[in-house]
């Protein structure tokens, strides 16, 4: 690059940087952003840009594709996709997964007008795009819904089982929050940007479910609902699984009762189990193998640990891959070495001032327990 080079560009910048300080910006944003959250979704990607590229004719729009590290190489394929179109635009995410999340990261990486979120799956109708937008823009609305439930609008074919779950978790919701929406659990809707710009900051962002997220972070929003014929999934699998069931109701627990004790009463469905492991396991060490209060402890803190991470592994964590489980057992281990040591010496503690021997190893595991949720408030995991 020459010195001529280097002027030219601080001129431009300069002139840039004049322009938007006076209220003129000379780049000019799209009318919708359409946000597509994807894991393993190679095979319907390529159609689901054409559908909205036929749909969307004559409207100024951009795609979002925020893929969760897809082992099927979603990412790669739209990344070719967009050279191909620069309206769309990738959005890799490494060691993390989470529905609401990726949504929330795409909307927030846009300048557009209005954010739209769109399943990739093929089962969104995009021709609806146009209406959601046209609704946003004339009739006042801060969110308008695809909605399976109301008059012109169906579900598909679901087993009795999904049906029975999608109302389960209707209920819930308006159980916390004052939705009176037909269809909470849509994950097809659009909204403005000022909205998630003001709402972003009290979201719980965990679970599948942003728009339900959105509507309890700002009951005083207006939603229009829209029908939609719910299409059928012709490639690809579902994503249906009991880590979402457990991000639902994380997220649930954190608009109800706040975020920290929202983390704490989702942690405490936990806790029970851990304590099961722990007194098993010390029995079994103490009662069976004759070690002492201290081994026997150390041995029960150890299964506790594991049991935790377990369970924090299948139900919160992001990593994938084969290897996936070992990655991060040993800096989890780490992170658990004073509380293992506190149990221990509350345990030795208790015994040796006369307290029953299985008293002591509950009270050093109770103490080991806290920690483990205070380490997992730090530094990531249920809920996160």
């Amino acid at each position: 690059m020459t010195v001529l080079d280097l002027d030219m560009n601080a001129g431009r910048a300069g002139r840039v940087f004049r322009e938007r300080s006076q209220g003129v910006w000379p780049f000019s944003a799209a009318e919708l952003c359409i946000v597509v959250p994807t894991y393993n979704e190679r095979d319907n990607i390529s159609e689901l840009v054409e559908r909205v590229n036929a749909a969307m004719e004559g409207i100024e729009w951009e795609m979002i594709i925020v893929d969760d590290d897809s082992p099927d190489g979603t990412a790669e394929l739209a990344r070719v996709l967009g050279l191909r179109d620069r309206r769309i635009r990738v959005m890799r995410r490494i060691r993390r997964r989470g529905l609401s999340s990726a949504c929330l990261e795409g909307m927030l990486a846009s300048n557009a007008r209005h954010l739209a979120v769109i399943d990739a799956d093929l089962q969104h109708d995009p021709l609806l795009l146009r209406e959601m937008l046209g609704v946003l823009g004339s009739e006042g609305a801060d969110v308008v819904v695809a909605s399976r439930r109301v008059a012109g609008g169906s579900a598909g074919e679901r087993s009795e089982h999904r049906e029975a779950a999608h109302g389960l978790a209707t209920r819930a919701a308006r159980a916390v929050g004052a939705i009176r929406l037909s269809d909470p659990m849509s994950g097809y809707f659009a909204v403005r940007r000022e909205v998630i710009d003001r709402v972003a900051p009290h979201l719980a962002g965990v679970g599948f479910k942003l728009l339900l997220d959105i509507l309890l972070a700002a009951p005083d929003l207006r939603v229009r609902e829209l029908p939609l014929a719910f299409g059928q999934r012709e490639r690809g699998e579902s994503k249906f699984s009991p880590r979402i069931v457990w991000d639902y109701g994380a997220m649930l627990a954190e608009h109800c009762i706040g975020a920290a004790a929202g983390r704490l009463f989702v942690y405490l469905l936990i806790a029970p189990v851990a304590l099961i492991v722990h007194t098993g396991a010390f029995w079994l060490f103490h009662e069976l193998y004759g070690l002492g209060v201290s081994g026997a402890q150390f041995a029960a803190g150890i299964a506790l640990c594991l049991a935790t991470y377990g369970l924090q592994e299948r139900l919160s964590y992001r990593r994938s891959g084969p290897w996936r489980w070992y990655l991060g057992l040993l800096p989890f281990l780490a992170s658990r070495v004073i509380g293992l040591l506190a149990a221990i010496l509350i345990a030795r503690w208790l015994a040796g001032s006369g307290f029953g021997v299985s008293v002591s190893a509950l009270a050093g595991a109770v103490a080991l327990i806290w920690w483990n949720y205070d380490a997992v408030h730090r530094y990531g995991g249920f809920g996160r």
